[in-house]
């Protein structure tokens, strides 16, 4: 089978432009991702991932209680420095003042865990590289 120049040249031709659209598509993904991120920080969101979203929330959630853990340790303080000797007064404070601590021990321990557990999936996910 003898093929000639001209042939040669055609097959050769439509090889190259077959090929072009996935030549051209690299570039066109990254011209759409700079595109997306520069919408992004004009309308002034940040590209924040589900773990950190995830992180963040549990953080809020758990400082919150650990105020009103803090905020029933400080009434139990201020019931039993008030309770003029009253047995009862007395005996109520020291129970919320001992429940307070408890819940603030398991506060700081699941605080503690969450960020351990969060800054883990962090770090797995952001090691991995896509396939």
């Amino acid at each position: 089978m003898n093929l000639s120049f001209r042939q040669l040249s055609a097959t050769a031709v439509i090889m190259f432009l077959s090929a072009a659209p996935a030549l051209a598509q690299n570039s066109a993904v990254s011209e759409i991702q700079k595109g997306l991120t520069a919408t992004n920080k004009e309308a002034g969101y940040s590209n924040l991932k589900l773990p950190d979203l995830i992180g963040g929330f549990i953080s809020v959630i758990l400082g919150v209680v650990g105020i009103i853990f803090l905020v029933l340790s400080v009434y139990a303080g201020v019931m039993y420095m008030t309770a003029g000797g009253d047995p009862a007064k007395v005996k109520k404070a020291k129970e919320i003042l001992t429940q307070s601590l408890i819940g603030l021990i398991i506060i700081v321990a699941a605080y503690a865990l969450t960020q351990f557990v969060v800054d883990q999936i962090i770090s797995a996910t952001s090691s991995a590289s896509p396939g």
